[in-house]
C-alpha cells in the first residue's frame, strides 16, 4: 500500500497556471481580444483587448491561443522548468489563405454590402457539424467546445463577429480598389484592417459616402506611415 502511494506521488503531474499577454506579430502595440483553451479539459478563458488571459491546467497540457482573424498558437510546458505559474508574451499572426494566382472574387454591389454591415453585431446562430480542426477554423473549433457555457459562447460569438467584420471590410476594399478609391493588394487587407480600427457602430450605420471618405483618409495615412517606417529602416 505504501509503495503504491509513493508511486502515485512520483508520477503525479503538478498543476500550473498560465498568464498570457497576446499581441499582433507585426504590431506589438496592437491589443487583441483573446481566447485561450485547455485542449485536454476543453475549458477556456477570454480576455478584453490588452488584458492578460489566465488559465489553469497541468504541466503536460496543450493550450490553444487565438483571436478573431488570427491563427491558433499551441503552447505546452511539458519540457519547461517546473513552476507553479508561467507568464508568456505571445505574438499572433493574421490568418492567411493560400490563394491561387487566378483567384477571382465576386464583386458585390454596395447595397448588398450595406445589408451585411447593418447586420453586424447580431447574435450568432451558426451551428457546425462534425469535427472542426483548430488550425483551419479556430473560432468554430472553440465555439463547439464552449457550446454548453453561455458566457464563453458569448465571448466566442464576439470573435466570430470580428471575423465577419473583416470579411465585410474586404468586400468593401475590393469594390474601392476597382473604383480607384484605394490601391491595395489582397495580402495587405488584414494589415490595413488592423490600422483602420473602424468602430463597429460606424461600420454598421454609416452611409456609403461617409464610409468611403473615412476609409480613403485612413488609407492615405496608412501609406504615409508605411513610407516613414521604410525610411527609418534604411
Amino acid at each position: 500500500m505504501t509503495g503504491t502511494l509513493l508511486q502515485s506521488q512520483t508520477v503525479s503531474i503538478p498543476p500550473i497556471s498560465v498568464r498570457a499577454f497576446v499581441f499582433d506579430k507585426k504590431d506589438s502595440l496592437l491589443p487583441l481580444s483573446t481566447i485561450i483553451l485547455n485542449k485536454r479539459t476543453s475549458t477556456g478563458q477570454t480576455s478584453a483587448p490588452g488584458v492578460a488571459c489566465l488559465i489553469t491546467g497541468i504541466k503536460t497540457d496543450t493550450f490553444l491561443v487565438t483571436s478573431g482573424g488570427y491563427e491558433v498558437r499551441r503552447i505546452c510546458f511539458a519540457d519547461s522548468i517546473t513552476k507553479e505559474s508561467y507568464t508568456i508574451r505571445l505574438a499572433l499572426q493574421i490568418k492567411t489563405s493560400n490563394l491561387t494566382p487566378v483567384a477571382i472574387y465576386p464583386i458585390k454591389d454596395l447595397s448588398q454590402i450595406q445589408k451585411e454591415r447593418a447586420a453586424i453585431g447580431k447574435a450568432q446562430t451558426r451551428q457546425t457539424v462534425g469535427i472542426v480542426d483548430a488550425a483551419s477554423s479556430p473560432i468554430t473549433y472553440l465555439y463547439e467546445r464552449f457550446s454548453r457555457d453561455g458566457k464563453s459562447r458569448e465571448a466566442v460569438a464576439i470573435l466570430e463577429n470580428d471575423d465577419r467584420k473583416r470579411e465585410i471590410l474586404k468586400e468593401l476594399f475590393r469594390t474601392y480598389v476597382r473604383a480607384g478609391v484605394i490601391e491595395l493588394e489582397e495580402d495587405e487587407f488584414d494589415s490595413f484592417i488592423n490600422y483602420l480600427n473602424i468602430p463597429e457602430p460606424f461600420l454598421r450605420s454609416a452611409t456609403d459616402f461617409e464610409l468611403a471618405t473615412v476609409i480613403r483618409q485612413r488609407y492615405l495615412q496608412y501609406r504615409a506611415a508605411q513610407q516613414i517606417h521604410n525610411r527609418n529602416q534604411r
